[in-house]
C-alpha cells in the first residue's frame, strides 16, 4: 500500500474493556451504544478503538456512532465507526478488521467506497496490532499517511 503503520498497538488497551461471560458466549461492553455487544474479533479491534480515541483525547464518546447502515449507490452497508465533528457532520470513518486480517489495498478500497457516500477527509484502518490514518490532500487530490490520528475535538 505504500503507506506507513501509526506506532500504536491497540491490543495494549485490552484491560480497558469490560468483559462478561463465558468462552463461546462472551459479551464486550460498547460505551456509544450503551449495551454489551457479541464478542468478535472484529468487534473487539472496534471496542479497542474507541478506548483508545475517547482514551487519548482524540475525541469524545458523544461524537461516535457505530455500526449504523448507509447507502453506498444504492446498496445498505454499514460502517464500523464514524467520527463526528462538533457539528455532527462526519469526520472519519474507520474500518476494524480482526487481528490476523492484512490491512491492505481492498481494505482501503472498502473504505474508500464507502467514503463515496461519506464524504470525510479522514480515513483509519486497524486489525488491532495495526494500524493506519489517512489524511485527504486537497492538493494532490489524494489520501496520504499520516503520524497520528488527529484530533477531532477542536472540530
Amino acid at each position: 500500500m505504500g503507506f506507513s503503520p501509526l506506532p500504536i498497538d491497540l491490543l495494549d488497551y485490552r484491560d480497558r474493556l469490560k468483559v462478561r461471560g463465558a468462552e463461546g458466549f462472551r459479551q464486550v461492553w460498547d460505551p456509544v451504544r450503551r449495551r454489551y455487544v457479541a464478542w468478535t474479533p472484529e468487534e473487539m479491534v472496534r471496542q479497542l478503538l474507541i478506548q483508545y480515541l475517547t482514551g487519548s483525547g482524540k475525541t469524545e464518546l458523544n461524537r461516535l456512532s457505530v455500526e449504523r447502515e448507509f447507502l453506498v449507490a444504492g446498496r445498505r452497508r454499514r460502517y464500523d465507526l464514524v467520527i463526528h465533528d462538533g457539528n455532527g457532520h462526519p469526520v472519519a470513518l474507520a474500518e476494524c478488521k480482526r487481528p490476523g486480517v492484512r490491512i491492505d489495498q481492498a481494505t482501503l478500497d472498502q473504505a474508500g467506497r464507502y467514503n463515496l457516500s461519506m464524504q470525510v477527509p479522514c480515513l483509519i484502518l486497524s486489525n488491532g496490532p495495526t494500524t493506519w490514518c489517512l489524511v485527504w490532500d486537497a492538493a494532490s487530490r489524494h489520501f496520504t499517511s499520516v503520524g497520528d490520528i488527529p484530533d477531532f475535538l477542536g472540530n
